[in-house]
């Protein structure tokens, strides 16, 4: 089977699994996992390709995602109801099978990027809890995370991106883009708080990337989640503690009871 054949057949399987839910349907509301895959470089639009599988919401097929390297803008290829409209209006076997050889066709020819060792380029990622969406009645819709990306000590980017809980694991995944100083950094984790939590992966792209070590650790990530390896990283949020273990509402008790002490001493000293 060559590789136009083999892109057809996983483009073809992965509708059908992403429709299966719903037969006949994209509009059901569900929980289930984010995966990204197929992460490729197209030269010619200077823009890296991904596939997202959205296995909630609405229940889409899997779209085919682009960002430009220049405007970091991310733009789907055919948005979710585009795809309805001119894919899966009709006989819906026939459309399945047209949407998955319009996917084989846009990767046709395109390299796909292979990531590398995190560590083994000097970059070191902190992670960040910013804030939480909670609904009314206390449950916890997701958590906001910053990123922070770094290079010999100097900082690349800083992503934000969504988790459930703060003292949750983080998988972060390089993939490299030959001839660029750029790198597709993917984000994987426990993003989908619905039903207990759900996996949920996303991309970015990281500027003014040093490549020390080019060897490839995964050639092709395919449509599941991310585990760690020896090339990405976990990596937890840091705390909010200045790290000297010094709980901080007792040091503003201890000034209180300081500041209250030499009032109080100067106030017996005036009217004594």
């Amino acid at each position: 089977m060559n590789k136009s054949s083999f892109i057809l057949l996983l483009t073809f399987v992965s509708i059908v699994f992403s429709l299966s839910i719903v037969p006949g349907q994209v509009s059901a509301t569900v929980g289930g996992p984010t995966y990204v895959s197929s992460i490729a470089f197209n030269v010619q639009d200077n823009s890296v390709y991904y596939s997202v599988h959205d296995g909630g919401g609405r229940g889409c097929p899997t779209i085919i995602h682009k960002i430009n390297l220049t405007t970091l803008k991310d733009l789907e290829v055919k948005s979710c109801s585009q795809v309805e409209q001119e894919f899966l209006n009709g006989e819906y076997e026939q459309g399945i099978q047209k949407y998955a050889q319009f996917m084989a066709d846009t990767y046709q020819g395109l390299p796909y990027l292979g990531s590398v060792s995190l560590k083994k380029n000097n970059i070191d990622i902190d992670v960040k809890f910013i804030s939480e969406n909670v609904a009314e009645d206390g449950e916890v819709y997701w958590r906001e995370f910053d990123a922070t990306i770094t290079q010999d000590g100097k900082t690349l980017s800083t992503t934000r991106f969504r988790g459930c809980s703060t003292d949750q694991p983080h998988v972060f995944e390089g993939y490299r883009i030959p001839n660029t100083d750029a790198m597709a950094v993917l984000i994987s984790n426990k993003g989908d708080c619905f039903e207990g939590g759900y996996v949920r992966e996303s991309l970015s792209i990281v500027k003014g990337v040093k490549y020390y070590d080019t060897n490839i650790v995964r050639s092709i990530k395919e449509e599941s989640a991310t585990e760690p390896n020896t090339g990405n990283v976990v990596v937890y949020a840091a705390s909010d503690d200045t790290g000297n273990g010094v709980d901080s509402k007792l040091v503003w008790t201890v000034v209180a009871l300081i500041v209250g002490t030499v009032l109080g001493y100067l106030l017996g000293r005036r009217f004594s």
